[in-house]
């Protein structure tokens, strides 16, 4: 993945606070990440988590196959914080990954473009449907790579876990939510190391 494919996503204006300056806490209360449906030829449909929306999404998710995949228009069909997020999902985790630059963001993703490549060469088998992976900057300007799993992570109960790569490049989780009944969400805050 290019800088060049992330550079229609993120003409937008950023916002000028850096995104090292923001708390854990004001990122849970502030963030939003937006659900797309995008419609297919044949009338169904998938449906992608994004820091924002973008109607091509070939340029922003790490193996999409174009041939499998093609789409002939998207909506915007919600926007959630993150504990609201949660409560969305049934059978699937999602995981953001936090990062100080596009640039630290771009490596990260970058990693699993050659890790996936190395695995289908040695002859080892995945799902292509069942790896989501969509980058952008939200709409706070912190740059994040968005994970979209299917499964549920935390006894049987859909989660979304905050990865903090700014001031680690390895990544502390630093927060999850866990869902529950109706619209009782679990949230757990974790220390930085």
């Amino acid at each position: 993945m290019s800088d060049d494919q992330l550079e229609p996503e993120e003409e937008h204006q950023e916002p000028e606070v850096s995104p090292e300056s923001y708390s854990i806490e004001e990122l849970v209360e502030q963030l939003r990440i937006v659900r797309v449906r995008y419609n297919l030829v044949d009338t169904s449909a998938y449906v992608r988590y994004l820091p924002r929306f973008n109607a091509q999404p070939e340029d922003l998710t790490v193996h999409v196959d174009p041939f499998a995949e093609h789409h002939e228009g998207a909506e915007v069909t919600g926007e959630f914080r993150i504990p609201e997020l949660v409560s969305e999902l049934i059978n699937a985790y999602i995981r953001i990954h936090l990062f100080s630059s596009r640039e630290q963001r771009n490596y990260f993703v970058a990693g699993f473009d050659d890790a996936l490549t190395q695995l289908n060469f040695v002859g080892g088998g995945f799902g292509f449907d069942r790896l989501w992976i969509t980058v952008g900057t939200t709409n706070v300007g912190v740059p994040v790579c968005i994970y979209l799993g299917q499964r549920t992570a935390v006894n049987r109960q859909p989660t979304v876990s905050l990865i903090d790569h700014r001031f680690n490049s390895r990544g502390d989780l630093v927060y999850r939510a866990v869902g529950g009944y109706e619209d009782h969400v679990g949230e757990e805050y974790f220390e930085s190391s």
